[in-house]
């Protein structure tokens, strides 16, 4: 499967497939302990492969911002105890918000009137790093549904699947969800945050929250034949909870 035919896969929205492709694809070619790096190191790394138009709702310039709420996950790779850098950000939205409201895809459009409800409204990003200046070694991505969620394979499912994620070694190794299932539970807490917000989001809101995560999902390679499995024994990491009160459209490049 070619990176580039995400934006086609049944049910994949425009603001999703920015995501995910700004995300794939993009480590380096060394590993190493993510431990080494603090907070600002962690989170410059991961600004070499934000994509600079902002539509994954997470721009290089704002990545700073989340330096209070970045985590360390213990994750567990094809057997093998890793630790992760991680982002947890929960968006929610309007009463009547339709995803083509938020992000406009000029080589995918979307039939004239059509409404689909924003189909995902939790993001987790783990990876690893061994400099500030060099981008992430492993990089894995987790679009979801708040709650249980079933991953399945995007290329045969033809409605909005309620989770779906990227993992990615170096340059060129890049893995596709096909199965498993990831559980998340958030808590809002009292304290605000200072994370700006996407830029579909004309106003709202943003709150401390508690993510409570515990699964496996099972990556399929984009070429090749050896499978991934990433498994998340249950933790509980701070993260955000964007609030949106109006929104604006995007249009992607």
């Amino acid at each position: 499967m070619n990176l580039k035919s995400v934006r086609t896969l049944p049910g994949v929205t425009a603001g999703c497939a920015a995501l995910l492709l700004s995300l794939a694809a993009c480590g380096s070619d060394s590993t190493g302990p993510s431990t080494n790096l603090d907070a600002a190191g962690a989170l410059q790394s991961l600004s070499l492969v934000i994509s600079t138009d902002g539509t994954s709702g997470i721009s290089p310039a704002l990545l700073a911002s989340f330096a209070p709420q970045l985590n360390q996950m213990n994750v567990i790779i094809n057997g093998k105890s890793q630790t992760m850098f991680a982002l947890a950000r929960r968006e929610t939205y309007p009463d009547g918000t339709c995803e083509e409201m938020l992000v406009v895809d000029p080589l995918n459009p979307d039939p004239p009137g059509q409404c689909t409800p924003p189909p995902v409204n939790f993001r987790l990003i783990l990876w690893q790093s061994h400099s500030a200046d060099t981008p992430p070694d492993r990089l894995a991505v987790a679009v979801a549904e708040i709650g249980p969620v079933n991953f399945e394979d995007l290329t045969s499912g033809t409605g909005a699947p309620a989770g779906f994620a990227l993992y990615a070694e170096g340059q060129d190794n890049v893995w596709v969800s096909v199965s498993g299932t990831l559980t998340s539970n958030v808590s809002a807490t009292s304290q605000s945050c200072a994370v700006p917000l996407p830029p579909y989001a004309k106003s709202g809101s943003c709150t401390v929250a508690t993510f409570d995560e515990q699964g496996t999902i099972n990556f399929e390679p984009v070429t090749g034949s050896t499978m991934v499995t990433l498994e998340i024994p249950r933790q509980t990491i701070r993260g955000i909870w964007q609030a949106i009160t109006e929104t604006q459209t995007v249009t992607l490049p």
